[in-house]
């Protein structure tokens, strides 16, 4: 059987979603801003809360795209002649200044 045959349109892509740190980070932190509005006891300090839960969200998702860009940034090989290729950036830009 095709694999094209075997694919969910909606199903799939809401898994694969699901899969990723930043947005089981995102939705926890939904959740818990939902449950700290919903809370009456809180209500003191619930806008600390919430300012804290949106910058503890923000700081992990922040992280996690910092760690995978840098896994990105390892797995990449640097070209063969990194040194002439700098040259020749250094000089077209020199050459644009007219010095």
């Amino acid at each position: 059987m095709d694999e094209k045959h075997k694919r969910r349109p909606v199903i799939d892509p809401l898994l694969l979603a699901l899969r990723s740190r930043r947005v089981l980070v995102a939705l926890v932190g939904l959740v818990l801003g939902g449950l700290t509005a919903l809370v009456p006891e809180l209500a003191a300090v619930r806008e600390e809360l919430l300012t804290l839960i949106v910058t503890l969200t923000l700081a992990l998702i922040g992280g996690y795209s910092l760690e995978d860009a840098a896994v990105a940034a390892r797995q990449q090989q640097p070209p063969e002649d990194l040194r002439a290729l700098v040259r020749e950036v250094v000089s077209g830009v020199l050459d644009e200044l007219g010095m």
